[in-house]
């Protein structure tokens, strides 16, 4: 998927997201990132426990986060000047808006 083709409709430009009209969705999983993708976490899914975990890494609505690497089914993405690794599985629960 190219920078530029995910779906972000509808957020405000205060959350960092381009309100680009090709579809409406909340944001899309951080696990579908690209290596050097940018962009703004819009909204973290899952049970309140993982919603505190990820925000406890830093994972906040607004926050901007980099996808700085992938191996052998871990994320690697840089929050707040932090490298964080995670797996795929709670990479899918972080949704957010790519820069363009």
């Amino acid at each position: 998927m190219n920078p530029g083709t995910y779906a972000c409709a509808g957020f405000e430009k205060s959350a960092s997201c381009s309100g680009n009209s090709m579809a409406s969705s909340p944001g899309i999983p951080i696990s579908m990132a690209r290596v050097g993708d940018k962009g703004t976490v819009v909204s973290i899914s899952g049970r309140e426990e993982t919603k505190r975990f990820l925000a406890g890494l830093g994972f906040t609505p607004g926050t901007e986060v980099r996808a700085v690497s992938e191996a052998s089914g871990n994320v690697i993405l840089d929050v707040k000047g932090s490298k964080i690794a995670i797996d795929r599985k709670m990479a899918s629960k972080i949704l957010f808006c790519p820069e363009s």
